[in-house]
């Protein structure tokens, strides 16, 4: 009887001594998940003492591309949206779209719109995109950029519409950039035209911070 219980005093003594051990190792392993999985995105952040104060105490308003289209050049880009084809009768609809498109007057309007939403001047928002680098620092960072709503816009595609471009200064040190990484702009849009060779945008953008964005921000073309 008395090597039983001793046997099991024994088993207690070693499972709680594993339990221990075990519940520190997890805990361990727990901390360094979590500081991985929500450790800051931020790529850039604004020194502005002004900027930075004025981000603590307004209230951020989350845009999509559509929202920065009026109401008109949004029906008539969406009128001739493309899809995927899935068949011949695909191919054959999408080729008598884009005859149609070509001759359509507000279509070829609405591709080369500076026409903006009133309303969003010098508003606290945030908006996501991709990268387009168009002027440097001599150090190689980023001096000024067009955020736009797809990958490839200036670069392997044509510009998208003004009003589908926005144009933002950074200071000196914004260097590590991957063009095929989405991004968030956390900051105030405004109304303003900038024309570049690589394109024109008819919003421009006060920056806070950058962060990464896993997600796709265009909410305006089918893909």
């Amino acid at each position: 009887m008395l090597n039983q219980r001793l046997k099991f005093a024994l088993i207690l003594i070693t499972f709680s001594a594993l339990g221990v051990f075990f519940g520190s190792y997890s805990s361990d392993i727990w901390t360094t998940i979590k500081d991985s999985a929500f450790s800051s995105s931020l790529v850039y952040t604004s020194s502005d003492p002004a900027l930075t104060s004025q981000a603590d105490n307004s209230p951020t308003q989350s845009l999509s591309w559509e929202t920065l289209l009026p109401p008109n050049d949004q029906a008539a880009i969406e009128r001739y949206q493309t899809i995927e084809p899935q068949s011949v009768q695909d191919i054959t609809s999408q080729i008598l779209r884009s005859i149609q498109a070509s001759n359509d007057d507000s279509y070829q309007r609405a591709l080369m719109s500076t026409d903006t939403v009133s309303g969003l001047e010098n508003k606290r928002t945030s908006i996501s995109g991709f990268i387009v680098p168009i002027d440097f620092y001599q150090d190689q960072s980023i001096r000024s950029l067009f955020l736009v709503p797809y990958f490839g816009a200036c670069l392997h595609f044509p510009p998208p519409p003004p009003n589908q471009m926005i144009f933002a200064q950074l200071e000196r040190g914004f260097k590590e950039i991957d063009i095929m990484q989405a991004y968030t702009l956390e900051g105030y849009i405004d109304l303003g035209l900038f024309e570049d060779p690589m394109g024109t945008s008819a919003y421009t953008f006060t920056v806070g911070s950058i962060a990464i964005f896993n997600g796709q921000p265009d909410d305006v073309r089918k893909h």
